[in-house]
């Protein structure tokens, strides 16, 4: 029975690890928005891989589904304007 609960523990923990995203970002990495512009640094990676970052005075959410990796680089599909209007 023992080893019927740690197996059902450990299978219960893999259900919560946090899905890989497109692209791997760690803090201090530079963001680029989608035209190539340099948008900020990375302030702080989310348990749910979303980005925080301090855009114009404020800590903007960048949601992982939109960040990719390209020529090195860790790309948002947002634009300045689009990344200026989030919460």
């Amino acid at each position: 029975m023992r080893k019927l609960s740690s197996l059902i523990l450990a299978a219960t923990a893999l259900s919560f690890t946090v899905p890989a995203s497109a692209a791997e970002a760690e803090r201090n990495d530079r963001l680029y928005d989608a035209t190539g512009s340099s948008v900020a640094k990375v302030n702080r990676v989310t348990d749910t891989g979303d980005l925080l970052v301090i855009y114009k005075g404020k800590v903007r959410r960048i949601e992982a589904s939109t960040l990719s990796e390209s020529e090195g680089k860790l790309v948002t599909s947002l634009t300045k304007s689009e990344i200026r209007r989030l919460d």
